[in-house]
C-alpha cells in the first residue's frame, strides 16, 4: 500500500526531480509514494538511478501517453542487490497487485477491477521485458545455455500473456466473475513460474553474471 500520492503534472523537468526528490527523502524505509506526471518519467528515472541508486525500487503503473504513473519505493536496507533479490521483489509486487485485483472482481466492483488491472497488467509487462529483453539474453550469453531454463520460462511467459489477455476480455464485457475465474488459473501459473525463477534461475544468474548493476539499471529503465 503506497503511503502518499504525488502529482507531477504541469511541471517543468527540474521542478519534477526537485519535487519527487524532496518527497523520496520524506519516505521512511520501506515506504513508498505513487507518482503521476502527464510527461515521460525516464528522465526522472535517470536521475534517481544516479543518484539514489540502491536506495529504492522503482515501477511502472501507468505507461502514457497521455498519462504515466509510478510507485516509488525506499528499501527497507539500502545497497546492491543481485538478480534475486531485485527480481523477487518484483514477484512480491506483482503478486500483491493481484491479490486486490482478485479481491476486487470477487467483490464485483467493476471500476476498483479495471483500475487494478491496469497496473497489474503494466507490472507484469514490464517484469517480462526485464527478463526476456535484458536478463535472459545476459544470462544466455554469460552461461551458454541457449535452450535451457529460458526457454521453459519464455514458454510460460506466454501462458500467462493468454491468461492476462483472457481477464481483459472478460473486463471490456464488464464481467468480473470471469476475470476472477481467469484469475484464479493465473495465479497458479505465476506461483509455479516463481518459485522455479527464484530457486533456480535467479540465483544461477548471481553466479555466472558478476557485477549486476549496470544490467539492473538497464532492467529498471525499460
Amino acid at each position: 500500500m503506497n503511503n502518499t500520492v504525488l502529482d507531477l503534472t504541469g511541471l517543468n523537468p527540474a521542478a519534477r526531480e526537485e519535487r519527487l526528490t524532496s518527497a523520496f527523502a520524506q519516505l521512511l524505509a520501506g515506504a513508498s509514494l505513487e507518482a503521476g506526471s502527464d510527461h515521460d518519467p525516464s528522465d526522472l528515472l535517470t536521475a534517481f538511478q544516479s543518484r539514489f541508486w540502491g536506495s529504492y525500487d522503482w515501477h511502472p503503473l501507468e505507461n502514457g501517453p497521455p498519462a504515466w504513473r509510478f510507485v516509488l519505493h525506499r528499501v527497507a536496507q539500502a545497497g546492491p542487490r543481485g538478480i534475486g533479490a531485485f527480481m523477487t521483489f518484483d514477484h512480491d509486487r506483482c503478486d500483491e497487485l493481484y491479490a486486490a485485483l482478485e479481491n476486487a472482481a470477487h467483490a464485483g466492483d467493476l471500476e476498483t477491477t479495471r483500475s487494478l488491472f491496469g497496473a497489474f497488467e503494466t507490472g507484469m509487462t514490464h517484469h517480462f521485458n526485464m527478463e526476456e529483453q535484458r536478463f535472459f539474453p545476459a544470462f544466455e550469453q554469460a552461461t551458454g545455455m541457449t535452450q535451457g531454463p529460458t526457454t521453459v520460462m519464455r514458454m510460460e511467459h506466454r501462458q500467462m500473456l493468454g491468461v492476462i489477455a483472457q481477464m481483459k476480455q472478460a473486463l471490456q464485457q464488464n464481467d468480473t466473475a470471469a476475470v476472477a475465474r481467469a484469475g484464479s488459473t493465473l495465479m497458479v501459473l505465476m506461483r509455479q513460474h516463481n518459485i522455479k525463477e527464484e530457486q533456480m534461475l535467479y540465483p544461477m544468474g548471481d553466479m555466472h553474471l558478476g557485477d549486476v548493476q549496470p544490467l539492473l539499471k538497464s532492467m529498471q529503465a525499460l
